[in-house]
């Protein structure tokens, strides 16, 4: 007995619970089911974070002082990658950006040497990282993930009744959306673990926070799109930086991995430097490459492997969603090798 509670609170450890991969297809088909109905005509969009603000250019650049310690995977003292940013609404169907929700920051570095975690990618140069406005998820598992997902599905009284029997998931629903009244003074944070190096029991999670006191244009008037249309206006006056910080899971008891619900209370640690300098980016070409683009933390080296449940749930999910969807729209799917121009 005491081993198993040793083996159960280990740094690290992930415990994959029964039947996960079934409880993964469902979610898979319920949301292949969806995405049509939700997009009968036109171009189909993401099932998750499908409303785009803007996708950016970016410099990520590691801290050239950066400890020992630190030293794993992209976090190499002085190292610099291009990346793209996409900023995003959560929210299933776009809906206007005054209404309360979680936004997105999905970062993709490119130039990212090292085999790749994904078999279909595993020669690619790209690292993304998947972060949103709340440090936790509403549900603990794939399991509880994908009963809820069916009550919202079904709708109405299946719905209600599981509002009425899951208070907890409900109440969890409402802390994670909130209003935002302009994306480059918001904090992003990755509410799943990564490992951390090869020590597998090295488990952390992200945070991407703006750097204080920067200068920020007169706020516009909340239209549907406001979000947008203020990230056009701070971005075509003025450079923008975000500290991209690391937090270590310290007690695996206290800091589950397999339970996005719990908020870590470790210190965050910062190891890179993200500049959004002065752009224009809201060309139509722009807009159409940063919807085709596909982000999900599994593409990545494995000295940053996603952990957990959720992550595990992602793997399979965004793949086959991401196919689904560029199939739907006659795309091709391909990942960056350089940085794209647009006029």
């Amino acid at each position: 007995m005491e081993d198993l509670q040793l083996k159960l609170h280990a740094l690290g450890k992930e415990h994959i619970e029964p039947n996960e991969d079934r409880h993964i297809e469902k979610i898979i088909q319920a949301f292949k089911h969806a995405l049509p109905e939700y997009y009968p005509a036109g171009k189909v969009k993401r099932m998750f974070h499908p409303k785009m603000h803007g996708l950016v250019e970016a410099r990520f650049s590691v801290a050239t002082d950066i400890e020992q310690r630190y030293q794993h995977g992209i976090f190499l003292p002085g190292v610099e990658y291009p990346c793209w940013i996409r900023f995003s609404n959560a929210k299933k169907k776009p809906a206007p950006d005054s209404k309360k929700d979680m936004r997105g920051m999905a970062i993709k570095l490119i130039g990212v040497p090292g085999e790749k975690l994904l078999e279909q990618h595993v020669n690619n140069v790209t690292q993304d990282f998947l972060c949103v406005t709340s440090q936790t998820l509403q549900t603990r598992s794939v399991h509880d993930f994908q009963k809820s997902l069916s009550a919202l599905m079904a709708g109405g009284f299946k719905l209600a009744w599981y509002a009425l029997t899951h208070v907890r998931v409900v109440i969890r629903s409402m802390k994670q959306i909130s209003a935002c009244n302009n994306l480059l003074t918001t904090s992003f944070f990755s509410t799943t673990p990564y490992r951390f190096g090869n020590n597998e029991t090295m488990a952390v999670k992200y945070a991407v926070i703006p750097q204080k006191n920067q200068p920020v244009t007169p706020a516009v008037k909340k239209t549907g799109n406001f979000l947008k249309e203020q990230l056009i206006n701070d971005l075509s006056h003025t450079d923008f930086y975000f500290d991209f910080m690391i937090q270590f899971q310290e007690d695996a008891k206290t800091m589950p991995i397999e339970d996005p619900t719990v908020k870590w209370r470790s210190p965050f640690i910062k190891l890179a430097t993200i500049k959004i300098p002065k752009q224009q980016f809201n060309s139509s070409e722009q807009q159409n490459y940063g919807e085709s683009l596909s982000f999900t933390p599994w593409h990545c080296i494995k000295e940053h492997r996603p952990l957990g449940g959720v992550n595990r749930a992602r793997k399979a999910v965004y793949i086959a969603l991401s196919a689904f969807r560029h199939k739907l729209n006659i795309q091709t799917e391909q990942e960056p090798v350089t940085m794209k121009t647009f006029n």
